[in-house]
């Protein structure tokens, strides 16, 4: 490529470089990501508070700005706006997974009390992977239907409004199953506490 037409690229728009991107142009699709990087990181890493996953956050928006750059309508907004949103989306959809895959943890863990001085803090691993074994074998206990709902929420990250779609139900009624589901394992819990 000519000096004189680099540099003219070199200087288009985030909006100019994501219109070229959309036609399959991985030129400015790279510049874009070398314009934007940065921005988006901060972005993940503000939501997500773990270098690690904003990493992974960047590298999926990315992915998802190549593949959507042709759905892009600059009368909606600009190409960073549309950007950022995005970005935000994808950070925040990480983080409420990653919260709901130790809500049951929490929830349960809660419910009894480490007397023992010696014994391990809820919050190790250890106690972790007992809690999440034994909330497993309690679900066994559960009708079908109170199990796919429980097992979609707290071990696959799914939101209520999820689940609703995904079963075809009406969320009032995932809501009460989830919770009637709730309350039966705790039940079943406290009738087997962890011994050491």
């Amino acid at each position: 490529m000519p000096a004189e037409a680099r540099m003219s690229q070199e200087n288009l728009t985030p909006d100019q470089l994501l219109i070229r991107a959309s036609g399959g142009c991985a030129d400015s699709f790279s510049q874009l990501y070398d314009l934007c990087s940065g921005a988006l990181f901060g972005i993940a890493l503000g939501i997500s508070r773990n270098h690690a996953e904003a990493q992974e956050i960047l590298q999926d928006a990315f992915v998802s700005i190549w593949k959507n750059a042709g759905r892009y309508d600059p009368s909606l907004g600009s190409a960073t706006a549309w950007m950022i949103h995005l970005t935000r989306n994808l950070s925040i959809d990480r983080l409420r997974k990653r919260q709901r895959g130790d809500e049951l943890h929490r929830k349960f863990s809660e419910e009894r009390a480490v007397t023992d001085d010696d014994a391990e803090a809820p919050e190790s691993p250890l106690i972790a992977a007992e809690v999440a074994q034994r909330v497993r074998k309690a679900m066994t206990g559960l009708p079908r239907d109170q199990q796919v709902a429980l097992n979609l929420a707290f071990f696959e990250g799914r939101t209520q409004t999820e689940i609703a779609t995904q079963l075809s139900e009406p969320l009032g009624t995932i809501k009460s199953r989830i919770r009637r589901a709730m309350d039966r394992v705790k039940h079943l819990m406290g009738e087997n506490p962890i011994t050491d």
